[in-house]
């Protein structure tokens, strides 16, 4: 490999004479010198790149580029100074693995002295040969023809580089077997709770799988094993009371395929409870670990979701799993009816939606993409949610919103809305059908001020503010001008209650519009600022939890990281170059022919066709210029991020979408069903969604017995945080969890008493 010299990237090799007189290479960084090496002096160049890399100048492909070496040897050379130190980087291992090559007839009379004399030695052999072929003839050519035939031992250092690390990694696998075998001792043979679970469980018929393949893994799970996903387990409880195989039923099932519908669904929604953020992500977890999370022998690979996902797109029925969702979430009272928020959130967008231009609050650019509204409860927790165009107002989708909660039985919502949803003839036509709560809009704060103290007789607290409420009627109207714009001849009129809160540490005024009239001012107040709490925190949650942003198939993260590739319009604007040059060409042949006719015979037709042939000549020439400058300014590759801008979705796209996100929100959904739960365990209320999310990350050991698969957490540290997740074991329990999928196995949690350093606390 070429050594580099001159600038390159951030570093200046320069070449120099050390005091030896011996070309070097010497090494800076911003003006520093930070290394120097002999180029013909392969292990002053493996020290010098691997000091590039450990001093952290530069990444493993530049200090190969500059030592002369390529990635894999840099790599290699690094792992060696971890095993075996500086020396074993120095070591050449190289020279010499045979005999020299004699010519034949001398070859033939040493081993015709071997064979006939076998008991001389090398010296006397070498001797006879010399003074019958009157040549020097050495005894260590002697040795080596004597022994080429057989394997000669391998220099200690040798064999020490290729046998320590294969005998470490034995060492390592046979020390960990026997770790989690004491574990699996300690925990499941003598720790009294788990062996009276373990009593019970006995009595249970054998659990027998649906499929054959399934046996070995059953075996395994009788056995015991680590398992790293065992806290989040826990999760089994949502989807076993939501039913997943109820939700996939919607989806036709494919004929000669091993995985159906409920099991993409359910491989979609552990990956996100794991932290997952793309199907893409899928390829760095062990298949047959996350399988039994899935409750499945292997979960399905990125490819075969994809093309699962794909078709279950096609079929157009995201809408109705939705609904599904959302009845089920009724069914189950985990929302709660007494109001409801809506909220829009951006999602960005590259070439992969049918839409107008939205803005993007992060890059502030108009670009490309789609609006995702969540309707959610008054504790955050999303209860549905719309994917629409950008170029659809607010208003309508809020319309829309409040026809769903009618048509999942909820006679008159109450939805909560930003100013984005104001106007008038709007809220005279959604007072047919809901009722509604919003912040009022031209209203001075010369109104406000006018009002009397005496009027604020109520009072709320939220967060860390106070606020003193107050309520007056007002009679709201649209302006002509607005009434016009939309086809109206009269201006709409409506009276509404207003709701003003007074912020009791800087006396601020704010209104607020309701169409309600049996709820306290108080609790419209309440529901007002909850928009800005819970409601707008389900989007900040989210996208810290998952990647709302994106797109199934469409990993904008992983393609920006893709190389270059072809400029499509770089062979289309050349194609349309040679189409042109092919027509001026045939123009300019007719224009010969018909010339030649026209100086034979005058004919006037013939003249303005051949006018009217030039003048085209001429356009076409023009054309090609413009195509040909065109072409100049296109650049040949391009990225791939680059090359879907602009491309439209199609409907399957959007639906795969709406599928992807149902369980980034049935995720969500989950993790609140814990977290309820949890606050019964856990009495600091600062940072229970952390302390959960320790306990459902916890890895442990799982032992089948019976129908009942035993999953024992690791002890944590913290006491309190050990303690509350005990509780919360016990809690798991007395609901009695199933596994969802064909391995339907009933779940027992439990937390170990011994930490995984070893120590026990008092287990007997």
């Amino acid at each position: 490999m070429e050594l580099k010299t001159g600038k390159y990237k951030e570093f200046i090799i320069l070449k120099q004479k050390d005091e030896c007189g011996n070309n070097i290479h010497v090494v800076y960084y911003k003006y520093s010198r930070i290394c120097q090496f002999n180029p013909q002096m392969n292990s002053e160049r493996r020290l010098a790149a691997i000091d590039l890399v450990e001093l952290k100048y530069c990444s493993i492909k530049v200090a190969g580029d500059i030592c002369g070496f390529s990635r894999n040897t840099v790599t290699k050379l690094i792992n060696i100074k971890k095993k075996y130190g500086i020396e074993g980087v120095i070591q050449e291992n190289r020279g010499l693995k045979s005999p020299y090559k004699y010519v034949k007839n001398v070859r033939a009379k040493i081993l015709e002295l071997l064979e006939n004399n076998p008991d001389w030695i090398d010296q006397k052999i070498a001797d006879q040969a010399t003074k019958d072929l009157e040549t020097d003839i050495s005894r260590s050519a002697v040795a080596r023809i004597r022994t080429e035939n057989s394997q000669p031992p391998a220099p200690y250092y040798e064999s020490h580089l290729k046998e320590v690390p294969a005998l470490a990694d034995i060492v390592n696998r046979i020390d960990k077997k026997q770790y989690d075998l004491k574990q699996l001792e300690l925990n499941f043979d003598l720790d009294p709770d788990i062996q009276e679970k373990i009593s019970e469980c006995k009595e249970e018929e054998p659990f027998v799988s649906q499929i054959k393949n399934d046996e070995s893994l059953i075996l395994q799970l009788n056995e015991g094993m680590r398992f790293n996903f065992s806290g989040a387990l826990m999760h089994h409880l949502f989807f076993h009371e939501m039913r997943i195989d109820f939700l996939a039923s919607i989806f036709p099932i494919r004929k000669g395929t091993i995985y159906e519908p409920a099991d993409i669904l359910m491989a979609l929604y552990q990956s996100n409870v794991i932290g997952l953020s793309s199907i893409e992500s899928l390829k760095v977890v062990n298949a047959h670990e996350f399988g039994i999370l899935c409750g499945m022998n292997r979960s399905p690979e990125k490819e075969t979701i994809k093309d699962h996902l794909n078709h279950m797109g096609e079929q157009n029925l995201s809408g109705n799993l939705i609904n599904k969702i959302a009845h089920t979430l009724l069914n189950h009272d985990f929302i709660d009816t007494d109001v409801f928020f809506i909220d829009g959130h951006f999602l960005p967008f590259y070439g992969l939606n049918v839409i107008a231009k939205g803005s993007n609050t992060i890059t502030r650019l108009a670009m490309p993409g789609n609006e995702l509204y969540a309707i959610t409860d008054l504790q955050g927790r999303p209860f549905f949610f719309i994917t629409e165009s950008n170029d659809i107002d607010f208003r309508p989708i809020i319309a829309m919103s409040a026809e769903k909660l009618i048509e999942y039985g909820i006679k008159r919502p109450m939805l909560v809305f930003d100013r984005d949803g104001y106007g008038i003839h709007f809220f005279k036509e959604l007072d047919e059908k809901a009722d509604f709560v919003t912040w009022s809009k031209h209203v001075g704060e010369k109104k406000f001020e006018e009002l009397s103290d005496e009027l604020f007789t109520g009072e709320i607290k939220w967060g860390k503010n106070k606020y003193k409420v107050a309520e007056i009627g007002r009679k709201v109207s649209e302006t002509l001008q607005t009434a016009r714009k939309y086809g109206r001849n009269e201006a709409r009129t409506m009276n509404l209650r207003m709701v003003i809160l007074e912020k009791e540490s800087t006396g601020k005024r704010v209104g607020i519009f309701t169409n309600n009239k049996t709820k306290e001012k108080e609790d419209i107040g309440i529901y007002m600022l909850n928009r800005r709490g819970e409601a707008d925190n389900i989007f900040k949650e989210m996208l810290k939890r998952f990647n709302l942003n994106y797109h199934p198939g469409y990993d904008i993260e992983e393609l920006e990281k893709h190389p270059l590739v072809d400029n499509p319009d770089v062979e289309i604007t050349r194609k349309a170059i040679r189409i042109q040059k092919m027509e001026v060409n045939k123009r300019e042949e007719d224009h010969l022919i018909m010339a030649g006719k026209q100086s034979k015979i005058i004919d006037k037709r013939r003249a303005r066709k051949i006018e009217e042939n030039i003048e085209k000549i001429i356009e076409i020439k023009k054309d090609i210029e413009g195509f040909e400058s065109k072409l100049e300014g296109l650049d040949e590759k391009i990225s791939v991020v680059a090359l879907l801008k602009g491309r439209k979705m199609r409907k399957c796209d959007l639906e795969k979408k709406r599928i992807y996100d149902a369980m980034q929100f049935m995720s969500y959904n989950s993790r609140e069903r814990l977290v309820e739960i949890f606050r019964e365990c856990y009495s600091d209320k600062r940072d229970v969604k952390q302390v959960l999310d320790l306990v459902t990350s916890q890895g442990g050991y799982i032992k089948l017995y019976g129908q009942t698969l035993i999953v024992v957490l690791d002890r944590i540290e913290n006491e309190n945080h050990n303690t509350a997740a005990i509780r919360l074991c016990e809690e798991l329990n007395r609901k009695q969890i199933k596994m969802a999928g064909l391995m339907n196995f009933k779940l027992s949690f439990h937390m170990s008493k011994i930490n995984r350093t070893g120590e026990t606390r008092s287990i007997y």
